[in-house]
């Protein structure tokens, strides 16, 4: 059994970039495609296209980097400027909330924007993330602008982008865009972290908090505190500023015109552990969700676009005129609207192009119960294959969808399935379809998504 490579971001890029320029791909390309087989349409399909695109690249090297591994390098470069300057913006962020006068940081004010304030963007993006799904759209403002800096950056010569974001290496884009912004938010509280330490190692830093409600503040304060040390009260206690601690760190007007004492200790250990566990620990357990997720979606990839299922097609197309192994036995042919074709006389290209030996041929979609539910049964004993025969001018996306449908609850995901289109003459003999016919089966086949499904046209000269 062959192995299932492991895609990455830098193969589909680079696989898009050669579809969308003119490289031409010798015919070791193909055969590389074609020795590559798997266990199912699905592996093999993954299997050929990575064998080819090796071939592809090596035939469009010109001795700069591919498509892909500069779009890899300048989404690194993009993460890099971002995660510097997020580091720099908590840096600054800490030293702005410094009051000169009272030489000292308001800590509720300190937990109010460091932490609540990154929680509140936190929901907030998972609420957009929510409404852009139901609508579709999938980028944030943060992917969005990675996106396109590092897209400006890489440069799109060959016009890779567009093909990218309609295929389904979209999802794992997007997801290593969302990693590149929680990386940028693991740098910005490590930077508000630095920046603490910084204060409370180089100056003397006081901690205050005040307000004109002292009561109904002071217990709001204590049990926020409570609540925020959770995670690390019981073996960390001098982190945890008690009600003492509280109640005496409170500026009130008599203070005024003179400075903060340095500490309490308990202020900047607290506020300190708390930018670690509740702004940092939710960023790196994000970041780790999104490197999850984008292993997963390339791991997903089913290559069912458009492109990439016509390159299928003209690769694996001349195996089925050249190759000389037996052909597939025990497949069951199934004439849509029972359309009265010769047998006989179209039994010979299924031997020859299709590989296929037919079994059973039976009806269906012809409103007859009998016949259907014989079609039925005999697509339950899971046949080796089934073709489906249907004419030219007789498609119906909903009917047909429905039909494939039906196939795939009764025999299986990994039946193969070819859709034979032939049109059919007075006298039973089949006919070739037209271009703009092939056309509109091309577009429904690959509209289905299925790896183990292909679309087959009659040709006499076959």
């Amino acid at each position: 059994m062959a192995a299932d490579p492991r895609w990455t971001l830098e193969d589909v890029v680079d696989l898009e970039a050669v579809l969308a320029s003119d490289v031409k791909v010798p015919a070791a390309g193909v055969a590389a495609a074609l020795a590559a087989g798997g266990a199912d349409a699905l592996r093999a399909r993954r299997n050929g296209l990575r064998a080819w695109l090796e071939v592809a690249r090596r035939a469009g090297a010109a001795g700069k980097p591919s498509a892909g591994r500069r779009f890899s390098r300048a989404l690194w470069l993009v993460a890099l400027i971002a995660g510097l300057l997020a580091a720099i913006a908590g840096i600054s962020a800490v030293l702005g909330s410094l009051d000169g006068g009272r030489g000292g940081i308001n800590a509720t004010i300190f937990l109010a924007a460091f932490i609540g304030g990154q929680w509140l963007l936190l929901l907030a993006a998972v609420l957009a993330w929510l409404l852009r799904r139901r609508a579709g759209e999938g980028f944030s403002g943060v992917q969005a602008l990675a996106g396109r800096a590092a897209r400006r950056i890489a440069g799109d010569e060959a016009g890779w982008w567009r093909p990218l974001m309609e295929s389904t290496a979209r999802g794992a884009l997007l997801w290593r865009l969302a990693r590149l912004a929680q990386g940028a938010g693991i740098c910005f509280n490590l930077g508000i972290i630095g920046g603490l330490g910084g204060l409370v190692l180089l100056r003397h830093v006081g901690f205050f908090w005040e307000t004109t409600t002292a009561v109904a503040m002071q217990s709001t304060l204590e049990s926020s505190v409570r609540i925020l040390s959770l995670p690390w009260a019981a073996w960390w206690p001098e982190a945890v500023p008690d009600a003492g601690t509280i109640a005496g760190s409170r500026w009130s007007p008599a203070q005024a015109g003179g400075g903060l004492p340095p500490g309490p200790a308990a202020w900047w250990r607290f506020l300190l552990m708390s930018v670690a566990v509740w702004a940092l620990l939710p960023r790196v357990i994000l970041w780790l969700l999104a490197w999850t997720a984008t292993n997963r979606a390339l791991a997903k990839l089913d290559f069912q676009s458009r492109p990439h299922r016509k390159l299928w097609r003209d690769l694996t197309g001349s195996r089925r005129l050249e190759t000389d192994e037996k052909p597939l036995d025990g497949v069951l042919v199934l004439d849509v609207g029972g359309s009265g074709v010769d047998r006989e006389t179209l039994r010979p290209f299924l031997l020859r192009s299709l590989r296929v030996n037919p079994a059973a041929w039976l009806s269906v979609a012809v409103l007859d119960p009998g016949a259907e539910g014989e079609a039925e049964q005999a697509l339950a004993v899971a046949p080796a294959g089934v073709v489906l025969l249907a004419e030219g001018w007789a498609l119906s996306p909903p009917r047909m969808t429905a039909l494939h449908r039906q196939v795939r609850q009764t025999a299986g995901p990994q039946t193969p399935v070819k859709f034979l289109v032939a049109n059919i003459a007075p006298d039973g003999r089949p006919e070739a379809p037209s271009a703009d016919e092939c056309r509109e089966w091309e577009r429904f086949a690959d509209a289905l998504r299925d790896p183990a499904a292909e679309v087959c046209f009659y040709d006499a000269s076959a």
